[in-house]
């Protein structure tokens, strides 16, 4: 699972003047995403915990939602059909259990970054007053994701993240288009421990503290 991301690449060349790179992006903080507004995409900055309008209770604001259940729970079930969105990262982060201690693992591509599937929300707090949130989207992990943990957040390929973004895209194919995506990592390595600490900053958090393990390495 992904409960920390790498975002220092701009997705776009236009990007919220107040953004700045980040390598250790934890939930509850905000980062990038990228949303449809009309036919233009749109690269807003939000806070990485989905908080809908109606929520009550903050602190059960989740930043992650199973891709099996979403149809299921009100929370998600509209953010679904009607705010579906694209986190832009450069990687993402997973941990392994070792001995008494969990190694984290930093997981992207060779080339490129990876568009994670999410959803997102706006909280309001008054008429001229408002927070727009997100939430990333999980399946059972496969590839590479799997030899760190269960599940894996979704990464789309450009065809894919296209349907995903359409609003024209029948909602009883999204479960669909999510449930059968591949991996598209293709490259993990261990990473310095200090960066399971929310605190810790800066480019180091993805440096390689070990050997690469790619889509070649055997098991």
């Amino acid at each position: 699972m992904a409960g920390r991301l790498a975002q220092f690449t701009p997705p776009l060349a236009d990007v919220p003047g107040d953004w700045k790179p980040a390598w250790n992006i934890s939930p509850g903080q905000r980062l990038l995403i990228l949303r449809k507004t009309g036919n233009q995409l749109e690269c807003a900055r939000v806070l990485w915990n989905l908080t809908p309008g109606w929520l009550k209770d903050l602190s059960r604001t989740p930043f992650s939602v199973n891709a099996e259940v979403m149809h299921d729970k009100p929370m998600f079930r509209q953010p679904l059909v009607e705010r579906r969105c694209l986190i832009p990262v450069d990687g993402y982060f997973g941990w392994r259990v070792q001995g008494k201690r969990k190694q984290p693992w930093y997981l992207r591509r060779r080339e490129g970054g990876l568009a994670i599937a999410g959803i997102w929300e706006r909280y309001s707090l008054d008429e001229n007053t408002y927070w727009d949130s997100c939430a990333l989207i999980t399946v059972p992990a496969k590839g590479l994701p799997e030899r760190l943990g269960y599940r894996m957040p979704v990464t789309l390929n450009r065809a894919e993240q296209t349907i995903w973004l359409a609003s024209a895209t029948a909602p009883s194919a999204l479960q669909p288009l999510l449930l059968n995506a591949e991996s598209r990592v293709d490259m993990m390595y261990p990473v310095n421990p200090a960066m399971s600490n929310p605190a810790t900053v800066g480019p180091h958090c993805c440096a390689p503290s070990g050997h690469p393990v790619t889509v070649e390495s055997p098991v």
